[in-house]
């Protein structure tokens, strides 16, 4: 089986990424941390705490504090959406968006209790800082930008918009779902107020572990109650962070994986990127070789995600004939209408989309390509 849907989740984790999630139900590992004061809790403890140092440190964040652990990017960026609502107040935010930024500002929205402007991307998929800047208001509190795309790979120069943001003392928040483990990002440098990142994507790690990195500056208001293992005679929750945003057991396999894969990731990020951008131009430059296909990353986006469509077919045909093949790839609108609105792409059920990891090899690719030509021959054959 062929896997090209790592935009999805990476399917070739580190071994040492498998082996920390297993390590955490051994009984040396497997309680509750931060809720128990018995050895086996404070080493499971120690490994949650260590793993929000490496968080700190790859992200440059400043504060160990202001680390949540969350399910997954998408309550990393509803947390941070909803957390910190200014009624009344105004939301910048763009056509690349995913549906876990783009929904719950619609929430707000429907509700009465902010407005929000969409920003378009330019003809490269990317966000201009300038059209960001001209569509703040003397209301916007919050501006949200996706680093880069999920449906085409395009990267956004984030750092522009950072300035812009402290200069006018407006929170910016960074969807870096599909770039966290990719693309070198610095929060202190780039001004990010606060950071959403995926465990289970570039970052390696397996399911049911996501983050959000936040500035000491904001102020996030929990969304879910419950244990926190501290103050618990309180019926309202705690202050202070992260155990404010944390109430409940949280997914401690999950994070001992993160905290093996970032590890991982330390050793090996040059090595890894390197080997995605390669394979990433071998494809792009095969597939703009086809007549009977349009594409949709740019030539120069080696960023490991490649959207296209076939003529006289749809997507979700072109998707089932590569499974037929045990080839795995992805049709539909990847949760991210808005792009697709963009692109003019929706009411043909979206795009095709292939994603690579550094697992992958040139005779996959090759392989693939033997098998499109054979659909775009058959596809051709029956205009």
């Amino acid at each position: 089986m062929i896997y090209f849907d790592n935009a999805s989740t990476t399917n070739k984790k580190p071994f040492s990424a498998k082996l920390a999630s297993l390590k955490a139900l051994c009984k040396k590992y497997c309680s509750n941390p931060g809720r128990s004061s018995h050895k086996i809790a404070l080493n499971s403890s120690k490994v949650v705490f260590e793993t929000r140092m490496l968080l700190k440190n790859f992200f440059n964040a400043k504060s160990v504090n202001n680390i949540v652990f969350t399910s997954g990017c998408t309550e990393a960026l509803n947390m941070a959406i909803l957390g910190t609502v200014k009624r009344g107040g105004h939301i910048v935010y763009t056509s690349n968006e995913h549906n876990s930024v783009a929904r719950p500002i619609e929430f707000l929205k429907n509700k009465g209790e902010i407005t929000a402007t969409i920003v378009n991307t330019n003809n490269e998929g990317k966000t201009d800082s300038k059209d960001i800047e001209k569509a703040i208001t003397k209301d916007t509190y919050l501006v949200v930008v996706n680093h880069t795309s999920n449906v085409t790979g395009a990267t956004s120069d984030i750092s522009k918009i950072g300035e812009i943001c402290k200069k006018k003392h407006i929170l910016f928040l960074v969807d870096a779902a599909q770039s966290a483990g990719h693309k070198k990002i610095d929060m202190q440098k780039m001004n990010i107020s606060m950071l959403a990142v995926a465990g289970h994507k570039g970052l390696l790690a397996c399911q049911g572990v996501g983050a959000l990195l936040f500035d000491e500056t904001v102020k996030i208001n929990p969304l879910k109650f419950g244990g926190t293992g501290t103050f618990s005679e309180q019926l309202l929750p705690p202050i202070n962070y992260p155990e404010s945003l944390e109430a409940g057991t949280g997914p401690t396999p999950a994070i001992f994986s993160l905290n093996a894969s970032l590890k991982y990731l330390n050793k090996h990020f040059e090595k890894i990127n390197k080997k995605i951008e390669k394979l990433t131009k071998y494809f792009l430059d095969k597939l703009y070789l086809r007549k009977g296909i349009k594409i949709y990353t740019m030539k120069n986006c080696y960023n490991g995600v490649v959207s296209f469509t076939v003529d006289n077919i749809s997507t979700s045909e072109v998707v089932n004939y590569f499974n037929d093949k045990n080839i795995c790839i992805r049709s539909g609108l990847h949760c991210a209408p808005l792009c697709h609105k963009k692109l003019g792409t929706i009411e043909n059920g979206g795009t095709i989309r292939v994603s690579i990891s550094s697992d992958n090899k040139i005779w996959q690719i090759n392989k693939f390509f033997k098998y499109l030509d054979i659909l775009l021959m058959n596809v051709n054959g029956k205009k």
